[in-house]
Protein backbone atom coordinates (compact mmCIF):
# COMPACT_ATOMS: atom_id res chain seq x y z
CA UNK A 1 0.00 0.00 0.00
CA UNK A 2 1.36 3.43 -1.00
CA UNK A 3 2.09 6.24 1.47
CA UNK A 4 0.95 9.70 0.37
CA UNK A 5 1.81 12.91 2.23
CA UNK A 6 -0.46 15.93 1.77
CA UNK A 7 0.83 19.41 2.64
CA UNK A 8 -1.87 22.08 2.76
CA UNK A 9 -3.05 25.04 4.88
CA UNK A 10 -6.24 25.04 6.96
CA UNK A 11 -9.45 25.00 4.86
CA UNK A 12 -7.62 23.90 1.72
CA UNK A 13 -9.55 21.82 -0.86
CA UNK A 14 -6.85 19.17 -0.40
CA UNK A 15 -8.58 18.25 2.86
CA UNK A 16 -11.18 16.51 0.69
CA UNK A 17 -8.43 14.84 -1.34
CA UNK A 18 -7.17 13.30 1.88
CA UNK A 19 -10.60 11.70 2.40
CA UNK A 20 -10.81 10.42 -1.20
CA UNK A 21 -7.34 8.87 -1.10
CA UNK A 22 -7.73 7.20 2.29
CA UNK A 23 -11.06 5.68 1.26
CA UNK A 24 -9.44 4.38 -1.91
CA UNK A 25 -6.93 2.34 0.06
CA UNK A 26 -3.90 4.64 0.43
CA UNK A 27 -2.03 5.47 3.64
CA UNK A 28 -2.32 9.25 3.93
CA UNK A 29 -0.49 11.71 6.18
CA UNK A 30 -1.15 15.44 6.51
CA UNK A 31 0.77 18.51 7.63
CA UNK A 32 0.52 22.27 7.04
CA UNK A 33 3.96 23.30 5.73
CA UNK A 34 7.18 21.86 4.33
CA UNK A 35 9.18 22.37 7.53
CA UNK A 36 6.66 20.28 9.45
CA UNK A 37 6.87 17.59 6.74
CA UNK A 38 10.64 17.41 7.16
CA UNK A 39 10.59 17.28 10.95
CA UNK A 40 7.51 15.10 11.60
CA UNK A 41 7.74 12.55 8.78
CA UNK A 42 10.36 10.12 7.48
CA UNK A 43 10.28 11.21 3.83
CA UNK A 44 12.13 8.10 2.65
CA UNK A 45 8.99 6.11 3.47
CA UNK A 46 6.70 8.42 1.47
CA UNK A 47 5.82 7.43 -2.11
CA UNK A 48 4.10 10.62 -3.30
CA UNK A 49 3.62 14.18 -1.99
CA UNK A 50 0.69 16.49 -2.81
CA UNK A 51 1.24 20.19 -2.04
CA UNK A 52 -1.12 23.16 -2.02
CA UNK A 53 0.94 26.17 -3.16
CA UNK A 54 -0.43 28.22 -0.24
CA UNK A 55 1.67 26.07 2.10
CA UNK A 56 4.92 26.89 0.26
CA UNK A 57 7.32 29.56 1.55
CA UNK A 58 6.52 32.96 0.00
CA UNK A 59 10.17 33.92 -0.46
CA UNK A 60 11.42 30.99 -2.52
CA UNK A 61 10.36 27.64 -3.86
CA UNK A 62 12.62 24.62 -3.51
CA UNK A 63 11.18 21.18 -4.02
CA UNK A 64 14.48 19.34 -3.77
CA UNK A 65 13.68 18.28 -0.19
CA UNK A 66 11.58 15.43 -1.52
CA UNK A 67 13.05 12.07 -2.63
CA UNK A 68 9.72 11.11 -4.25
CA UNK A 69 7.41 12.62 -6.92
CA UNK A 70 5.45 15.79 -6.10
CA UNK A 71 2.13 16.98 -7.51
CA UNK A 72 1.54 20.72 -7.02
CA UNK A 73 -2.02 22.00 -6.62
CA UNK A 74 -2.74 25.72 -7.08
CA UNK A 75 -5.91 27.60 -6.09
CA UNK A 76 -4.83 30.46 -8.40
CA UNK A 77 -3.32 28.57 -11.35
CA UNK A 78 -1.34 30.34 -14.04
CA UNK A 79 1.14 29.49 -16.79
CA UNK A 80 3.87 31.36 -14.89
CA UNK A 81 3.32 29.34 -11.71
CA UNK A 82 3.16 26.10 -13.65
CA UNK A 83 6.46 26.83 -15.39
CA UNK A 84 8.14 27.73 -12.09
CA UNK A 85 6.92 24.63 -10.26
CA UNK A 86 7.91 22.25 -13.05
CA UNK A 87 11.33 23.93 -13.23
CA UNK A 88 11.76 23.35 -9.48
CA UNK A 89 11.13 19.64 -9.88
CA UNK A 90 7.36 19.08 -9.63
CA UNK A 91 6.13 16.05 -11.55
CA UNK A 92 2.72 17.56 -12.23
CA UNK A 93 0.83 20.83 -11.74
CA UNK A 94 -2.94 20.89 -11.20
CA UNK A 95 -5.58 23.54 -10.41
CA UNK A 96 -7.70 23.51 -7.27
CA UNK A 97 -10.42 22.57 -6.60
CA UNK A 98 -10.29 19.18 -8.29
CA UNK A 99 -12.43 16.02 -8.39
CA UNK A 100 -11.76 12.56 -7.04
CA UNK A 101 -11.61 11.13 -10.59
CA UNK A 102 -9.00 13.64 -11.75
CA UNK A 103 -6.98 13.21 -8.58
CA UNK A 104 -6.92 9.41 -8.83
CA UNK A 105 -6.03 9.63 -12.51
CA UNK A 106 -3.02 11.82 -11.74
CA UNK A 107 -1.93 9.62 -8.84
CA UNK A 108 -2.09 6.53 -11.04
CA UNK A 109 -0.21 8.32 -13.81
CA UNK A 110 2.62 9.35 -11.45
CA UNK A 111 2.83 5.88 -9.91
CA UNK A 112 2.94 4.12 -13.28
CA UNK A 113 5.81 6.35 -14.47
CA UNK A 114 7.83 6.13 -11.25
CA UNK A 115 11.21 4.44 -11.15
CA UNK A 116 12.05 1.54 -8.79
CA UNK A 117 13.89 4.07 -6.60
CA UNK A 118 10.57 5.36 -5.33
CA UNK A 119 9.55 1.87 -4.15
CA UNK A 120 6.16 2.18 -5.85
CA UNK A 121 4.41 -1.16 -6.47
CA UNK A 122 7.49 -2.88 -5.13
CA UNK A 123 7.63 -6.44 -3.92
CA UNK A 124 4.51 -8.04 -2.47
CA UNK A 125 1.15 -7.11 -3.92
CA UNK A 126 2.59 -4.49 -6.26
CA UNK A 127 0.83 -5.66 -9.42
CA UNK A 128 -2.49 -5.99 -7.60
CA UNK A 129 -2.29 -2.44 -6.25
CA UNK A 130 -1.37 -1.02 -9.66
CA UNK A 131 -4.33 -2.75 -11.32
CA UNK A 132 -6.68 -1.64 -8.57
CA UNK A 133 -5.60 1.98 -9.06
CA UNK A 134 -6.17 1.72 -12.79
CA UNK A 135 -9.64 0.29 -12.19
CA UNK A 136 -10.38 3.22 -9.87
CA UNK A 137 -9.13 5.58 -12.57
CA UNK A 138 -11.73 4.13 -14.94
CA UNK A 139 -14.45 5.58 -12.75
CA UNK A 140 -15.23 2.60 -10.54
CA UNK A 141 -15.16 3.73 -6.92
CA UNK A 142 -14.96 1.26 -4.08
CA UNK A 143 -12.93 -0.04 -1.17
CA UNK A 144 -15.49 -2.40 0.40
CA UNK A 145 -14.61 -6.13 0.57
CA UNK A 146 -17.13 -6.95 -2.17
CA UNK A 147 -15.58 -4.41 -4.54
CA UNK A 148 -12.04 -5.53 -3.69
CA UNK A 149 -13.07 -9.07 -4.66
CA UNK A 150 -14.43 -7.68 -7.92
CA UNK A 151 -11.18 -5.80 -8.57
CA UNK A 152 -9.19 -8.98 -7.92
CA UNK A 153 -11.27 -10.89 -10.47
CA UNK A 154 -10.95 -8.06 -13.00
CA UNK A 155 -7.19 -8.07 -12.55
CA UNK A 156 -6.95 -11.79 -13.25
CA UNK A 157 -8.91 -11.60 -16.50
CA UNK A 158 -7.73 -8.17 -17.69
CA UNK A 159 -4.96 -9.51 -19.94
CA UNK A 160 -7.02 -12.33 -21.47
CA UNK A 161 -9.56 -12.46 -24.29
CA UNK A 162 -11.99 -14.60 -22.30
CA UNK A 163 -15.72 -13.92 -22.74
CA UNK A 164 -17.16 -12.17 -19.68
CA UNK A 165 -20.73 -12.09 -18.35
CA UNK A 166 -21.40 -9.19 -15.97
CA UNK A 167 -24.40 -9.58 -13.68
CA UNK A 168 -25.94 -7.04 -11.35
CA UNK A 169 -29.02 -5.01 -10.62
CA UNK A 170 -29.89 -2.06 -12.84
CA UNK A 171 -27.79 0.99 -12.05
CA UNK A 172 -24.85 -0.84 -10.44
CA UNK A 173 -22.34 0.21 -13.12
CA UNK A 174 -22.08 -2.80 -15.44
CA UNK A 175 -21.05 -0.63 -18.39
CA UNK A 176 -18.27 0.97 -16.31
CA UNK A 177 -16.87 -2.50 -15.59
CA UNK A 178 -17.02 -3.39 -19.29
CA UNK A 179 -15.14 -0.21 -20.20
CA UNK A 180 -12.53 -0.86 -17.50
CA UNK A 181 -11.98 -4.42 -18.80
CA UNK A 182 -11.41 -3.02 -22.29
CA UNK A 183 -9.06 -0.26 -21.10
CA UNK A 184 -7.00 -2.76 -19.10
CA UNK A 185 -6.76 -5.26 -21.95
CA UNK A 186 -4.30 -5.56 -24.83
CA UNK A 187 -7.14 -4.35 -27.08
CA UNK A 188 -7.34 -0.94 -25.37
CA UNK A 189 -6.15 0.89 -28.50
CA UNK A 190 -8.83 -0.81 -30.61
CA UNK A 191 -12.55 0.12 -30.68
CA UNK A 192 -14.99 -0.58 -27.86
CA UNK A 193 -18.51 -0.89 -29.26
CA UNK A 194 -21.33 -0.77 -26.70
CA UNK A 195 -24.82 -1.95 -27.64
CA UNK A 196 -27.97 -1.92 -25.51
CA UNK A 197 -29.90 -4.89 -26.88
CA UNK A 198 -33.18 -3.70 -25.33
CA UNK A 199 -32.97 -0.27 -26.93
CA UNK A 200 -33.01 -1.52 -30.53
CA UNK A 201 -36.37 -2.48 -32.11
CA UNK A 202 -36.74 -6.24 -32.44
CA UNK A 203 -37.13 -6.14 -36.23
CA UNK A 204 -33.89 -4.13 -36.64
CA UNK A 205 -31.54 -5.70 -34.14
CA UNK A 206 -30.09 -8.35 -36.48
CA UNK A 207 -29.36 -5.70 -39.11
CA UNK A 208 -27.78 -3.39 -36.51
CA UNK A 209 -25.54 -6.12 -35.10
CA UNK A 210 -24.63 -8.14 -38.18
CA UNK A 211 -25.15 -5.67 -41.03
CA UNK A 212 -27.21 -6.22 -44.19
CA UNK A 213 -26.96 -6.41 -47.95
CA UNK A 214 -28.67 -4.00 -50.32
CA UNK A 215 -32.30 -5.04 -50.78
CA UNK A 216 -32.24 -7.52 -47.89
CA UNK A 217 -35.46 -5.94 -46.59
CA UNK A 218 -37.66 -2.94 -47.23
CA UNK A 219 -35.61 0.19 -46.64
CA UNK A 220 -32.21 -1.46 -47.16
CA UNK A 221 -31.19 0.87 -49.99
CA UNK A 222 -27.49 0.09 -49.59
CA UNK A 223 -25.22 -2.49 -47.97
CA UNK A 224 -24.10 -1.76 -44.44
CA UNK A 225 -21.63 -3.23 -41.93
CA UNK A 226 -23.00 -4.08 -38.50
CA UNK A 227 -21.79 -3.13 -35.04
CA UNK A 228 -20.02 -6.48 -34.57
CA UNK A 229 -17.84 -5.80 -37.59
CA UNK A 230 -17.17 -2.29 -36.22
CA UNK A 231 -15.76 -3.95 -33.09
CA UNK A 232 -13.31 -6.10 -35.09
CA UNK A 233 -9.96 -6.43 -33.24
CA UNK A 234 -11.54 -4.66 -30.25
CA UNK A 235 -14.24 -5.33 -27.66
CA UNK A 236 -17.98 -5.76 -28.18
CA UNK A 237 -20.13 -4.99 -25.14
CA UNK A 238 -23.71 -6.26 -25.33
CA UNK A 239 -25.73 -4.77 -22.50
CA UNK A 240 -29.07 -6.37 -21.51
CA UNK A 241 -28.14 -9.54 -23.41
CA UNK A 242 -31.26 -11.19 -21.98
CA UNK A 243 -33.40 -9.00 -24.26
CA UNK A 244 -31.75 -10.33 -27.44
CA UNK A 245 -34.36 -12.05 -29.66
CA UNK A 246 -33.95 -15.80 -30.20
CA UNK A 247 -33.13 -15.39 -33.92
CA UNK A 248 -30.31 -12.98 -33.12
CA UNK A 249 -29.08 -15.34 -30.40
CA UNK A 250 -28.48 -18.03 -33.06
CA UNK A 251 -26.45 -15.61 -35.17
CA UNK A 252 -24.40 -14.48 -32.16
CA UNK A 253 -23.65 -18.11 -31.30
CA UNK A 254 -22.10 -18.55 -34.75
CA UNK A 255 -19.89 -15.50 -34.14
CA UNK A 256 -18.58 -17.09 -30.94
CA UNK A 257 -18.17 -20.59 -32.41
CA UNK A 258 -16.76 -19.78 -35.85
CA UNK A 259 -15.39 -16.25 -35.44
CA UNK A 260 -17.36 -15.02 -38.44
CA UNK A 261 -20.46 -13.00 -39.25
CA UNK A 262 -22.89 -13.06 -42.15
CA UNK A 263 -24.87 -9.99 -43.07
CA UNK A 264 -28.64 -10.23 -43.33
CA UNK A 265 -29.33 -11.28 -46.94
CA UNK A 266 -25.72 -12.33 -47.64
CA UNK A 267 -24.50 -15.76 -48.78
CA UNK A 268 -20.88 -15.40 -47.67
CA UNK A 269 -19.35 -14.82 -44.24
CA UNK A 270 -16.67 -12.45 -42.97
CA UNK A 271 -14.10 -13.31 -40.32
CA UNK A 272 -14.03 -11.14 -37.19
CA UNK A 273 -11.83 -11.06 -34.10
CA UNK A 274 -13.68 -9.65 -31.12
CA UNK A 275 -13.56 -9.92 -27.35
CA UNK A 276 -17.17 -10.27 -26.14
CA UNK A 277 -18.38 -8.78 -22.86
CA UNK A 278 -22.07 -9.05 -21.98
CA UNK A 279 -24.23 -7.80 -19.12
CA UNK A 280 -27.68 -8.45 -17.73
CA UNK A 281 -29.78 -7.86 -14.63
CA UNK A 282 -31.81 -10.99 -15.39
CA UNK A 283 -31.29 -14.63 -14.42
CA UNK A 284 -30.21 -16.23 -17.70
CA UNK A 285 -30.33 -19.75 -16.23
CA UNK A 286 -33.98 -19.22 -15.36
CA UNK A 287 -34.61 -17.89 -18.87
CA UNK A 288 -32.95 -21.00 -20.33
CA UNK A 289 -35.25 -23.25 -18.28
CA UNK A 290 -38.26 -21.32 -19.61
CA UNK A 291 -37.11 -21.51 -23.22
CA UNK A 292 -36.49 -17.77 -23.47
CA UNK A 293 -32.72 -18.00 -23.95
CA UNK A 294 -30.64 -20.52 -25.89
CA UNK A 295 -28.85 -22.96 -23.63
CA UNK A 296 -25.87 -23.35 -25.99
CA UNK A 297 -25.40 -19.58 -26.14
CA UNK A 298 -25.65 -19.30 -22.36
CA UNK A 299 -22.74 -21.70 -21.87
CA UNK A 300 -20.74 -19.80 -24.50
CA UNK A 301 -21.29 -16.57 -22.56
CA UNK A 302 -20.77 -18.07 -19.12
CA UNK A 303 -17.01 -18.47 -19.28
CA UNK A 304 -16.13 -15.83 -16.71
CA UNK A 305 -18.72 -14.13 -14.52
CA UNK A 306 -18.40 -10.84 -12.65
CA UNK A 307 -21.10 -9.98 -10.13
CA UNK A 308 -21.64 -6.33 -9.15
CA UNK A 309 -23.02 -5.92 -5.63
CA UNK A 310 -25.98 -3.60 -5.09
CA UNK A 311 -25.20 -0.24 -3.53
CA UNK A 312 -26.99 -1.15 -0.28
CA UNK A 313 -24.40 -3.91 0.36
CA UNK A 314 -21.31 -1.74 -0.17
CA UNK A 315 -20.89 -0.20 3.30
CA UNK A 316 -18.77 2.97 3.25
CA UNK A 317 -18.61 3.02 -0.54
CA UNK A 318 -22.02 4.71 -0.47
CA UNK A 319 -20.58 7.79 1.24
CA UNK A 320 -17.56 7.96 -1.05
CA UNK A 321 -19.68 7.64 -4.20
CA UNK A 322 -22.20 10.19 -2.92
CA UNK A 323 -19.46 12.70 -2.13
CA UNK A 324 -17.88 12.24 -5.55
CA UNK A 325 -21.25 12.62 -7.30
CA UNK A 326 -21.96 15.79 -5.31
CA UNK A 327 -18.77 17.48 -6.50
CA UNK A 328 -19.42 16.36 -10.08
CA UNK A 329 -22.95 17.73 -9.92
CA UNK A 330 -21.71 21.07 -8.58
CA UNK A 331 -19.29 21.30 -11.51
CA UNK A 332 -21.98 20.33 -14.00
CA UNK A 333 -24.41 22.99 -12.80
CA UNK A 334 -21.72 25.65 -12.19
CA UNK A 335 -22.49 25.93 -8.50
CA UNK A 336 -20.12 26.76 -5.67
CA UNK A 337 -18.96 23.52 -4.14
CA UNK A 338 -21.51 22.44 -1.54
CA UNK A 339 -20.34 21.02 1.77
CA UNK A 340 -20.99 17.32 2.27
CA UNK A 341 -22.36 17.31 5.83
CA UNK A 342 -22.82 14.58 8.41
CA UNK A 343 -26.61 15.04 8.23
CA UNK A 344 -26.55 14.62 4.46
CA UNK A 345 -24.45 11.47 4.76
CA UNK A 346 -26.89 10.04 7.31
CA UNK A 347 -29.77 10.64 4.90
CA UNK A 348 -27.83 8.93 2.13
CA UNK A 349 -27.01 5.93 4.30
CA UNK A 350 -30.60 5.57 5.57
CA UNK A 351 -32.02 4.81 2.10
CA UNK A 352 -31.63 1.37 0.50
CA UNK A 353 -31.27 2.73 -3.10
CA UNK A 354 -33.16 0.10 -5.13
CA UNK A 355 -32.05 1.96 -8.28
CA UNK A 356 -28.42 1.80 -7.09
CA UNK A 357 -25.84 4.33 -8.28
CA UNK A 358 -28.11 5.69 -11.02
CA UNK A 359 -30.83 6.51 -8.49
CA UNK A 360 -28.26 8.01 -6.12
CA UNK A 361 -26.85 10.20 -8.89
CA UNK A 362 -30.31 11.55 -9.77
CA UNK A 363 -31.13 12.27 -6.12
CA UNK A 364 -27.86 14.13 -5.56
CA UNK A 365 -28.38 16.17 -8.73
CA UNK A 366 -31.79 17.22 -7.38
CA UNK A 367 -30.24 18.18 -4.03
CA UNK A 368 -27.49 20.16 -5.77
CA UNK A 369 -29.92 22.19 -7.82
CA UNK A 370 -32.36 22.85 -4.96
CA UNK A 371 -29.85 23.67 -2.20
CA UNK A 372 -29.31 27.41 -1.69
CA UNK A 373 -26.72 27.65 1.10
CA UNK A 374 -23.09 26.53 1.04
CA UNK A 375 -24.06 23.03 2.18
CA UNK A 376 -26.29 20.44 0.61
CA UNK A 377 -29.70 20.02 2.29
CA UNK A 378 -30.78 16.38 2.92
CA UNK A 379 -34.45 17.28 2.40
CA UNK A 380 -33.66 18.27 -1.18
CA UNK A 381 -32.82 14.66 -2.05
CA UNK A 382 -36.59 14.19 -2.44
CA UNK A 383 -36.32 10.48 -1.71
CA UNK A 384 -39.78 8.85 -1.91
CA UNK A 385 -40.96 7.35 1.39
CA UNK A 386 -40.77 3.60 1.76
CA UNK A 387 -44.07 1.78 1.23
CA UNK A 388 -45.18 -1.65 2.38
CA UNK A 389 -46.93 -4.17 0.16
CA UNK A 390 -50.16 -3.33 1.99
CA UNK A 391 -49.73 0.36 1.16
CA UNK A 392 -49.03 -0.48 -2.49
CA UNK A 393 -52.19 -2.56 -2.72
CA UNK A 394 -54.31 0.17 -1.13
CA UNK A 395 -52.87 2.78 -3.48
CA UNK A 396 -52.81 0.69 -6.65
CA UNK A 397 -56.30 1.60 -7.85
CA UNK A 398 -56.95 -1.99 -8.86
CA UNK A 399 -59.88 -2.33 -6.46
CA UNK A 400 -61.74 0.55 -8.10
CA UNK A 401 -61.41 2.78 -5.06
CA UNK A 402 -59.19 5.35 -6.79
CA UNK A 403 -58.15 6.50 -10.26
CA UNK A 404 -55.15 4.95 -12.04
CA UNK A 405 -52.04 7.02 -12.52
CA UNK A 406 -50.33 6.60 -15.90
CA UNK A 407 -47.64 4.35 -14.40
CA UNK A 408 -50.26 2.22 -12.65
CA UNK A 409 -52.19 1.87 -15.90
CA UNK A 410 -49.08 0.86 -17.85
CA UNK A 411 -48.11 -1.66 -15.19
CA UNK A 412 -51.62 -3.15 -15.20
CA UNK A 413 -51.67 -3.50 -19.00
CA UNK A 414 -48.17 -5.03 -19.11
CA UNK A 415 -48.92 -7.59 -16.40
CA UNK A 416 -52.28 -8.48 -17.98
CA UNK A 417 -51.17 -8.92 -21.60
CA UNK A 418 -47.44 -9.75 -21.59
CA UNK A 419 -48.08 -13.52 -21.69
CA UNK A 420 -50.13 -13.27 -24.89
CA UNK A 421 -48.32 -10.53 -26.81
CA UNK A 422 -44.77 -10.05 -28.04
CA UNK A 423 -42.86 -7.00 -26.85
CA UNK A 424 -43.49 -5.28 -30.20
CA UNK A 425 -47.24 -5.98 -30.06
CA UNK A 426 -47.43 -4.86 -26.44
CA UNK A 427 -45.62 -1.62 -27.25
CA UNK A 428 -47.96 -0.96 -30.19
CA UNK A 429 -51.02 -1.57 -28.01
CA UNK A 430 -49.74 1.05 -25.56
CA UNK A 431 -48.87 3.50 -28.33
CA UNK A 432 -45.15 3.60 -27.39
CA UNK A 433 -41.90 2.31 -28.89
CA UNK A 434 -40.24 -0.95 -27.86
CA UNK A 435 -37.43 1.06 -26.31
CA UNK A 436 -39.95 3.08 -24.27
CA UNK A 437 -41.59 -0.15 -23.14
CA UNK A 438 -38.23 -1.46 -21.95
CA UNK A 439 -37.58 1.78 -20.07
CA UNK A 440 -41.03 1.59 -18.46
CA UNK A 441 -40.40 -2.00 -17.38
CA UNK A 442 -37.19 -0.93 -15.67
CA UNK A 443 -38.89 2.01 -13.98
CA UNK A 444 -41.86 -0.06 -12.80
CA UNK A 445 -39.70 -3.10 -11.96
CA UNK A 446 -41.83 -5.38 -14.18
CA UNK A 447 -39.46 -7.94 -15.71
CA UNK A 448 -40.17 -9.38 -19.13
CA UNK A 449 -41.73 -12.84 -18.83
Amino acid sequence: MQNILLIFPIHSPLEEANIWLSRSGFNTFCCHHIHQAQTDHELNTIDLILIDTLSLPSSSVNLSFSPCPIIIFDQSPSVTNATLMMKEGAHDYQPLPTTSEKLLEKVVSIFDKSTPKTKLFAKTGSKDESLHLQILANGIIGSSPLMQNLFNDMQKISTTDVTVLIRGESGTGKELVAKALHNLSKRKNQPLISVNCAAIPENLIESELFGHEKGAFTGAVSARDGLIFAANKGTLFLDEIGELPVEAQARLLRVLQEGEIRRVGAVTSTKVNIRLVTATHRDLRDMVSKGLFREDLYYRLYVMELILPPLRDRDNDISLIAETLLYKSCEKHHKTKLKYTKEFDQAIRAHDWPGNVRELENAIERATILSDSNKVDPSNLKIPPRTTKKDEKQNSGLDGSSIFTLDEYLKHVILTHQHALTETQLALSLGISRKSLWERRKKLKVEKK
